[in-house]
């Protein structure tokens, strides 16, 4: 039996978690743009699916080391933070409301690892 896990340290599996379905999320977004069964549409739609699939892996992984308390609320509140500054860089709006909403995502994050 080939052991992938090794000598990896946990937190890579989180981190990878985050950035891969934040990448899957970023990915249907931008396929949203193109026309429904044409072939760009597919394209984006099978990369992000690709990506889901890496990162339940990756989650699967996580859960191994870590209680379910700590690991999905620092996974949600990161992916969340993570594509709303996407959408700031790809011109989305962001008002007041959702710049709190990433700052106590990030603070949130830092109590739930800490505690």
């Amino acid at each position: 039996m080939i052991n992938i896990t090794g000598s990896v340290n946990p937190i890579l599996y989180v981190v990878l978690g985050v950035f891969i379905t934040a990448a899957a999320q970023i990915l249907l977004k931008i396929g949203s743009s193109a026309e429904i069964f044409k072939p760009k549409w597919l394209m984006y739609l099978f990369f992000s699916l690709c990506c889901y699939s890496v990162s339940f892996i990756t989650y699967y992984l996580a859960l191994k080391y870590f209680d379910i308390s700590k690991i999905s609320p620092i996974m949600m509140s990161s992916i969340i933070s993570i594509i709303t500054v996407y959408g700031f860089l790809s011109g989305e709006h962001i008002n007041v409301l959702r710049l709190f909403g990433i700052i106590l995502a990030i603070i949130s994050i830092f109590f739930i690892y800490k505690s």
